[in-house]
């Protein structure tokens, strides 16, 4: 690959691939957790308006996503940072949803991070809070249609290299455009898979414009930061050696403009 001089947005895009290879794994994770607590996974129930959340206590909150599927389960996202603790946040849902419901709100750990969760109907909703600095808190509010919903994992049109499976796909409607974003797991290293999309994707009609190799630092993994284009889309492909350095992390995003919802 022609490497050219790293800038900001090859940054930005692998802290992005982080970041999304972690919500995945906490999505899918928590929603297996939750319904085993609460045994509802093969319920049927009539359709019903999302339910509303209530923010946190001493909080800033922000939208991540309000159209959003993940592995095709529709899910909205919030993120908060909160003046209160960790523990006041937990004690504020679990009382909140324990009133009114068949069962007593779920609080189980998840890493270093504590996920309160109730099921309201079809929807499971879920607060991921973790200590932020000065005994502040952080965390992730979501709401997922979880019955009713049928999985999807395809990679589209996407090809997969031999070993390779799908983790999650995150698709997102944001104004003026769709986005698919798959986490794919390879046991090949981050030069053969790179070398494999580049001779897949151009034979497929799509254009390079831009390439990025992403050298190994200590406490670091090495990858790549691949962008094609097509039409009105754009594939954009991050890789990320594994930990123990015998497979890599590809995230592919795929963005296909003048599709979403109109900005207001």
């Amino acid at each position: 690959m022609n490497t050219k001089p790293s800038h900001p947005s090859t940054a930005r895009a692998r802290l992005h691939t982080l970041a999304l290879v972690r919500f995945a794994k906490y999505a899918v994770e928590v929603v297996a957790v939750v319904l085993a607590v609460f045994g509802a996974a093969g319920r049927s129930w009539a359709v019903e308006p999302w339910p509303e959340v209530p923010l946190p206590p001493k909080a800033d909150v922000q939208w991540v996503a309000q159209s959003m599927r993940v592995n095709g389960v529709p899910t909205r996202v919030m993120q908060f940072q909160s003046r209160a603790s960790r523990g006041e946040i937990i004690e504020y849902y679990s009382a909140y949803w324990s009133g009114g419901y068949e069962h007593k709100a779920s609080v189980r750990p998840l890493g270093e991070a504590t996920v309160v969760g109730q099921m309201h109907g079809p929807y499971l909703m879920t607060v991921k809070v973790e200590d932020g600095a000065g005994g502040t808190s952080q965390g992730l509010i979501s709401v997922a249609q979880v019955l009713g919903s049928k999985e999807d994992r395809s990679p589209g049109e996407l090809p997969l290299m031999n070993g390779a499976h799908v983790v999650s796909v995150v698709e997102s409607d944001d104004p003026g455009k769709y986005s698919r974003e798959m986490v794919i797991a390879n046991p090949q290293p981050p030069s053969s898979v790179t070398q494999f999309y580049q001779a897949s994707l151009v034979n497929a009609g799509w254009l390079q414009i831009q390439g990025n190799d992403i050298p190994r630092t200590p406490g670091g993994s090495a990858g790549a930061f691949v962008v094609f284009a097509r039409g009105g889309s754009e594939m954009q492909l991050s890789i990320v050696e594994t930990r123990n350095r015998r497979g890599s992390t590809l995230v592919a995003n795929l963005v296909t403009k003048d599709t979403g919802p109109s900005p207001n």
